[in-house]
């Protein structure tokens, strides 16, 4: 006849019924039936040979074989617990999070959800990748980016997204342009200007969110490409050459001669896009920061000038509560 194969399960249910002196007292600490306990215990018994416990009306006690098995048996879990925590380790310490983004990641959201990470995961190695949302969704379904930071993309198959922040839209202009003297704008007053993009991101998909919403107001936009960096850019619109759209994010960065308003009813919607095939526990822990840090209450979020997602969905202002002053 084959021999039982002793499983570490085994072991655990020795180590139980020893410490509390009865098959019953055990079965109920492991959440499992009595008869399990009994069963598995009775399997290493004739694996060896001996008996491991005296069986009587009050419970259980160890004979001396048990005592030998249980002095051998608790080492070896210790070691089996050392070499889990050592390879666990190793593990953090040699992962790479790949994450996309495009909005900055010096202020706002991002920025507060790296430093929690890196506290908690020092020796995890973050790649960073800036692209557009679309080049992110298609970099998440091949695997080739564990996490991407997007906006205006709908659900779709290979990814999955999570909903964590929404960013009031502003038109950024020179000091000395009409619309500096304004609290806020609205899509018609914009209408008709030059506006000038980055070809890098953000510029696709900032080209596609105003394309989208001036021609929805019977406007064919005027719209620039510039091969230039974002910083770039807001130097391009600081001598008046055109507008451009920002999200809230940049205005904490510091534009001399630019002027930042909101357009009235601009937000994106932020969310995380990832695909639930992942078993990486860095990026599920990465995940469950970005949770956390999209269910602070509203004060926090206004005092990044973003907008908590639930209160969006409740139909608060869009704009953040202060405009930004014109120097910022």
């Amino acid at each position: 006849m084959p021999r039982p194969r002793i499983e570490l399960r085994h072991i655990r249910y020795v180590i139980a019924a020893a410490e509390r002196g009865s098959f019953r007292r055990a079965a109920e600490a492991l959440g499992v039936e009595q008869s399990a306990v009994s069963r598995r215990i009775r399997d290493i018994e004739e694996e060896i040979g001996g008996l491991l416990f005296r069986r009587h009306h009050t419970g259980v006690e160890l004979t001396e074989v048990g005592r030998q098995f249980l002095d051998r048996a608790h080492a070896g879990m210790s070691e089996i617990g050392s070499a889990l925590d050592a390879a666990s380790l190793a593990a953090r310490e040699s992962s790479v999070l790949r994450v996309g983004f495009f909005d900055p990641l010096a202020t706002g959201f991002q920025s507060e959800l790296f430093k929690s990470f890196r506290l908690d995961r020092p020796k995890v190695r973050i790649e960073f990748i800036e692209a557009g949302s679309a080049e992110q969704i298609a970099a998440v379904r091949r695997g080739q980016m564990d996490v991407g930071f997007v906006t205006e993309i709908p659900p779709g198959a290979g990814y999955e997204l999570m909903h964590l922040w929404n960013e009031p839209i502003y038109v950024a202009t020179s000091v000395e342009d009409a619309l500096a003297g304004r609290e806020t704008v609205t899509w018609d007053d914009v209408a008709d200007r030059h506006f000038i993009i980055t070809d890098m991101a953000p510029g696709p998909d900032a080209a596609n969110y105003i394309r989208r919403h001036i021609e929805a107001r019977g406007h064919t936009p005027r719209i620039e490409r510039q091969s230039v960096t974002r910083e770039s850019l807001l130097h391009i619109v600081s001598n008046g050459s055109g507008v451009t759209i920002v999200g809230s994010t940049v205005i904490g960065l510091g534009f001399p001669d630019v002027v930042f308003r909101p357009i009235e009813g601009a937000v994106l919607e932020f969310s995380a896009a990832h695909t639930s095939a992942s078993t990486n526990p860095v990026v599920r822990h990465l995940l469950h920061l970005a949770r956390g840090l999209s269910e602070r209450d509203e004060s926090w979020f206004a005092g990044h000038r973003l907008i908590r997602p639930s209160a969006q969905r409740r139909g608060r202002a869009a704009a953040p509560s202060q405009s930004p002053d014109p120097s910022k």
